[in-house]
C-alpha cells in the first residue's frame, strides 16, 4: 500500500484537521529530506509519528506548521490548502496552529516575564478574547492567570522569568502558550524528551488532560515508542523521510510489523509501554 492509500484508509473524519499528501522536500544540495508523505489527523485524535534521528519527523512537523516550504504534494487545514495564500492569510491559519518542542528555555525570551511570554501569540491577533474567558474579566492578568491554571502552575510565576522555573515548569508554559489562540492542532515534538521521567509522566497526563476538554488534535513527534504509545490513536513510522507503516496503536505489537518497527520495540518491554493515565 502507498502513502497515498494509506492516508485515505485512516481519514475516520470526512473532515480532518489536518491532511498531508504527497509531501516532497529536498533541500539545497539536492538531498531529499521527505519523500511522498502522506497522513491526515482528525478532531480530537492524536496521530504519533516515530523514528529515529534524521528519519524527517521534525522537518514535516515545520513543514506542518508552515514554518518551512515544501517542493511537490498538499497540505490541507481545515480542507483548506495554503497552496498560494498571501502572508496575511498564513498568519491567519497559523492562529490555528499550536506547537511545543523539546527545549522549553529555546521557547522563551529570557528577558520576558511569564505573563508576557504567555501573551505573545494572543498579542499578535490583537482584540481576541479567548472563549474560555467568557463571563469572566479579559485583562491580560485575567487572560494569563487562567492559562497558568490550565497547566497547573500558579498566578505568582507571571511575574516570574524563565530562568526562576524548572524545566518541567517551563515546558507547561509553552503548552499554555500552544492553547493560549485556542487552536485545533498541535504538533508536539519531542515534548518531554530533555525532562526527566517523573517530569515526563507530569507532562503526558497534562497533555491528555488539555485534549480531553478542548477536543484539540496531536501530531505527537518521538524517537520514544513508550510516550508514542500511550499519547497516540494511531501510530505513523518514518525511515530516511519515508512513510514506512501506518496502523493503529493496538496492532503496534502485531507480529507483522516490519523489520524496523520491530527493531524500535526492541528497546522496550511490554511493561514499560502504559495505556493508562500514569499516576504519580
Amino acid at each position: 500500500m502507498n502513502n497515498q492509500a494509506a492516508c485515505a484508509q485512516w481519514q475516520d473524519s470526512p473532515h480532518p484537521v489536518v491532511t498531508v499528501s504527497g509531501l516532497t522536500k529536498a533541500y539545497a544540495g539536492g538531498k531529499t529530506v521527505l519523500h511522498d508523505v502522506a497522513l491526515s489527523v482528525s478532531p480530537g485524535e492524536c496521530l504519533g509519528v516515530v523514528g529515529e534521528s534524521g528519519s524527517g519527523k521534525s522537518t514535516l512537523a515545520r513543514c506542518i506548521l508552515t514554518l518551512d516550504t515544501f517542493d511537490q504534494g498538499e497540505l490541507k487545514l481545515d480542507g483548506q490548502s495554503i497552496r498560494g495564500l498571501k502572508r496575511s492569510e498564513l498568519k491567519r491559519i497559523r492562529s490555528r496552529l499550536g506547537a511545543v518542542f523539546q527545549h522549553p528555555s529555546a521557547a522563551l525570551n529570557p528577558r520576558l516575564t511569564i505573563l508576557q511570554s504567555l501573551l505573545e501569540p494572543l498579542d499578535q491577533l490583537k482584540c481576541y478574547v479567548p472563549s474560555f474567558m467568557a463571563g469572566m474579566p479579559s485583562g491580560r492578568w485575567n487572560i494569563a492567570e487562567q492559562l497558568l491554571g490550565m497547566v497547573k502552575l500558579p498566578a505568582s510565576y507571571l511575574d516570574k522569568f524563565p530562568h526562576q522555573l524548572s524545566g518541567g515548569e517551563k515546558q507547561r508554559v509553552t503548552i499554555a502558550r500552544a492553547i493560549s489562540t485556542e487552536p485545533e492542532f498541535i504538533v508536539l515534538d519531542e515534548p518531554t524528551a530533555s525532562l526527566d521521567v517523573t517530569t515526563q509522566a507530569t507532562v503526558l497526563n497534562l497533555l491528555k488532560d488539555l485534549q480531553d476538554e478542548f477536543g484539540l488534535a496531536y501530531l505527537f513527534i518521538s524517537h520514544d515508542l513508550a510516550a508514542v504509545h500511550f499519547m497516540s490513536d494511531r501510530i505513523l513510522v518514518m525511515k530516511e523521510g519515508r512513510v514506512l507503516e501506518h496502523f493503529s496503536k493496538e496492532a503496534l505489537f502485531h507480529s507483522d510489523r516490519l523489520p524496523y518497527t520491530q527493531s524500535l520495540l526492541e528497546v522496550f518491554s511490554t511493561c514499560c509501554l502504559p495505556t493508562e493515565p500514569i499516576l504519580l
